[in-house]
């Protein structure tokens, strides 16, 4: 008998072994969504964590319907949460969907206790019924995007401002609720950094202009960035901003574009890793169509100059290299690049362009003998007068000082003054 009681407690042991080793195993993979499992459901009229949320959010099957009739899963893969940067901040459901707080929701064509527990007697006839779809509260999709676009201002209130002036919410106050909000861009729960890998920059912009995307991915800034992964050159943002976007349509955008291109241009260090001379960029403020757009973006603020800029000639989207046949500025292009603004352009005027490069002796001896002379000539000239000014100004002041003495020493009679001497010094 005691041996039977001994294997019966051997067999008990056992049975609490086996029970909390599956317990180790199934309790982890049961917890939906948690690096290390999710808390208990929070009690109803508290605010919830993370697991009480999932309970019907981590079920793939889980849907809304909107008033329209359009639907959208409602399903959150919590392995996707979790690799975004908001739970690596440690941010909860909660943070962004603030008008949830209650659990169950407080609107009452969402989930309330009823929805899942048909009987609420506590009796052992209590039944859980899975959701698999329930009334949205918005009148579409989009109503709903952009009133959940509304949270991202609790914690990016400053990145939220920038955006208020931007072409993005000028089309939005204009009517259109298809312009892109932060959610349209950054995602929602997979919310990840958006320039890692840096080409994802464009890539995201494509999702609205495909078309404009196609063109740039051909140029040579686009071919740099999506088959080399190269850092220095321009992704939409660095054209057109992040949060502050800007285009054509802005009275500014045309003026200030040749500091868009000067930015990098300009860049000795950045432009001598490809052997491109930031000449490009001070020959062209240089000249006439520089000098003009210039001056309008420091003193005519909202009045775009008439003059070419840099895209007018190599193209937007399009730029190539000017050795590329397919190239604005490739030299069987020049007369028909030029003639956008010079109908009258014939065949050897572009030859008066001097392609960026600064005149030299050996390519343009006649300007260079100009300029040259000019360089020699007005300092001279300049100096001349200078000097002439300086010696004028120097006999006036001697006169001027001489004249009180000589007076003296003629009344005292130690000189005689010539005749008209008082005249013509006092002239």
């Amino acid at each position: 008998m005691r041996w039977l009681a001994w294997a019966s407690v051997r067999g008990r042991l056992a049975l609490a072994a086996l029970a909390l080793a599956s317990l180790v195993v199934v309790v982890p993979a049961l917890a939906v969504g948690g690096r290390e499992g999710n808390p208990p459901p929070t009690p109803t009229g508290q605010e919830h964590s993370n697991a009480s949320c999932l309970m019907c959010h981590a079920d793939p099957d889980f849907s809304g319907v909107f008033e329209n009739g359009e639907t959208l899963s409602l399903y959150v893969d919590p392995a996707m949460y979790y690799r975004s940067i908001h739970s690596d901040a440690g941010l909860e459901c909660l943070a962004c969907h603030t008008d949830q707080r209650d659990y169950p929701h407080r609107d009452t064509r969402q989930v309330t206790c009823t929805t899942c527990h048909r009987s609420l007697e506590g009796d052992e006839n209590t039944v859980y019924q899975p959701l698999t779809s329930l009334e949205l509260p918005y009148p579409d999709r989009r109503s709903f995007t952009l009133k959940a676009n509304e949270g991202c201002r609790t914690c990016h209130e400053e990145n939220f401002e920038e955006s208020v002036d931007s072409a993005h919410a000028r089309v939005l106050a204009g009517g259109n609720p298809d312009a892109p909000v932060c959610v349209d861009c950054h995602g929602s729960h997979d919310i990840t950094p958006p320039d890692q890998p840096r080409a994802r920059i464009s890539e995201t912009c494509a999702s609205c202009h495909l078309s404009v995307y196609t063109t740039y991915k051909t140029s040579v800034h686009g071919e740099a960035l999506s088959e080399q992964s190269n850092p220095d050159v321009p992704t939409c943002v660095d054209c057109h901003g992040v949060h502050n976007i800007s285009g054509p349509r802005d009275p500014n955008f045309r003026n200030n574009s040749i500091l868009i291109c000067g930015n990098c241009h300009a860049d000795e260090e950045r432009m001598a890793k490809y052997g491109i001379s930031t000449a490009v960029f001070e020959t062209y403020l240089d000249d006439f169509h520089g000098r003009t757009v210039n001056f309008f973006r420091r003193e005519r603020e909202n009045y775009p100059s008439n003059k070419a800029t840099c895209f007018d000639c190599h193209g937007i989207h399009n730029i190539r290299r000017s050795e590329d046949p397919l190239s604005t500025v490739y030299p069987d292009n020049l007369q028909s690049t030029c003639q956008q603004c010079h109908p009258d352009a014939g065949i050897t005027f572009p030859q008066a362009w001097l392609s960026h490069y600064i005149p030299s002796w050996e390519s343009t001896p006649g300007l260079y003998a100009v300029n040259l002379a000019y360089q020699v000539m007005v300092p001279g000239v300049v100096g001349f007068f200078l000097v002439y000014i300086a010696l004028d100004a120097r006999k006036r002041f001697d006169i001027r000082l001489r004249k009180p003495r000589r007076s003296a020493a003629a009344e005292e009679g130690l000189i005689t003054l010539d005749e008209g001497e008082d005249e013509d010094e006092s002239e």
